[in-house]
């Protein structure tokens, strides 16, 4: 039988003949865990009654690294960690010996292992599903591994994908007030003003595709409170993880329906990017066209934002230049505060204002709000 004398645990009963003997299948039982220096083993069997019997952990470094170190590669990372639950391919099929409370992911599904960003995987690694209200069959492994190991791990199980065009998780900027997101979502977003209502509905499609669907209500002094529905479809045509930036083409179409008299059809362009990585820049482009009037304006939305934590202080400005003298100039600032409501960070709000600066009379402050939720990377409740 083997002992350590820093913990006074018993490490497991053995079959010994000889000191050597002892000392490699102390080794090998403890293979994989974390060793601290003032650890000794020594062998409680009496028959072993060599002084060589107690041995330091510096003594055996030499054995472990040579011999019992696992190796520090993704993959075999992986075989070691994560095949018991995720399956040796990655395709989330469990061990015949496992049971699970909830299936494990399949990392193999690109849309699930490139919509996060590699920071948020490796927390999760690092600190188990606990730590971000997930299951609790995912362990923490902060204690077992070195954060290069996690780090390596991570690439491994991302790479399972296998497939190239699908815009990084790191490039999901937050939502702004005005500006359309370049990054194609799985989203429902709830926004309201003192007297408008919005809710709005994103599905990703593939690689770069989002269908988007949208419906408008206001509550003020005109009889009819259903403002209007909206559909679009955006693809996102360039991204880059070199330079942290990406851009998308799209189109809006709002059809005589409410409060809306014509058709409206309004093309855009986004883009995103965080060039110094601590700031965030999101901006616009968008044409408006209306049935019988043809393109009214131009449409010029710019923000920028920083995380800190769990909050994004942001400001936008939009400004709207008229066609032909159609409509009139109008200017307006947006600051607001995004924020993560959820500890996986699937669930997010924020709150500001529009404070108009040009345009016409009355022009006065108002208060905006939102709150969405991203289906595709937990269910509602989870994450908490």
């Amino acid at each position: 039988m083997v002992g350590c004398d820093c913990t006074t645990r018993l490490i497991g009963r053995m079959d010994m003949a000889t000191p050597e003997d002892c000392r490699v299948a102390a080794l090998t039982q403890h293979y994989g865990g974390r060793l601290s220096s003032a650890c000794r083993f020594r062998s409680t069997d009496p028959s072993l009654s060599f002084p060589e019997d107690v041995l330091t952990v510096w003594s055996l470094l030499a054995l472990l690294v040579a011999a019992q170190s696992p190796s520090d590669s993704g993959a075999s990372l992986f075989q070691a960690w994560c095949r018991t639950c995720h399956g040796a391919d990655g395709r989330g099929t469990p061990a015949a010996t496992t049971r699970l409370e909830v299936p494990p992911a399949d990392l193999r599904d690109c849309k699930t292992s490139t919509a996060e960003t590699e920071d948020r995987w490796v927390e999760i690694v690092a600190r188990g599903g606990a730590a971000f209200g997930l299951s609790l069959d995912m362990p923490a492994f902060g204690e077992a591994g070195t954060p290069e190991q996690i780090r390596a791990v991570v690439r491994y199980a991302r790479s399972l994908c296998g497939e190239l065009g699908w815009p990084p998780g790191v490039l999901n900027f937050p939502r702004p007030f005005l500006v359309e997101k370049a990054y194609p979502e799985d989203e429902v977003v709830i926004s309201g003003t003192a007297s408008g209502q919005e809710l709005v509905y994103e599905h990703r499609l593939g690689k770069r595709f989002q269908l988007e669907a949208s419906a408008r209500t206001a509550f003020d002094s005109q009889p009819n409170s259903f403002d209007g529905v909206s559909a679009a479809l955006k693809f996102n045509v360039w991204h880059s993880l070199e330079h942290r930036a990406l851009a998308s083409l799209g189109a809006e179409a709002s059809p005589p329906l409410g409060r809306q008299d014509v058709w409206e059809i309004e093309p855009f362009v986004a883009f995103g990017a965080a060039p110094a990585g601590a700031v965030v820049v999101q901006g616009e482009i968008v044409s408006s066209w209306e049935e019988a009037e043809g393109f009214t304006a131009f449409s010029y939305r710019l923000g920028v934002g920083r995380p800190i934590g769990r909050v994004v202080p942001m400001v936008e400005v939009g400004w709207t230049v008229p066609v032909d003298g159609g409509v009139e100039h109008t200017l307006s600032f947006y600051p607001q505060m995004w924020i993560r409501l959820s500890r996986l960070g699937h669930v997010a709000g924020s709150l500001g204002a529009e404070l108009p600066a040009v345009g016409p009379e009355p022009r006065h402050p108002r208060l905006i709000a939102f709150v969405l939720w991203d289906y595709g990377d937990a269910p509602l409740l989870r994450g908490w």
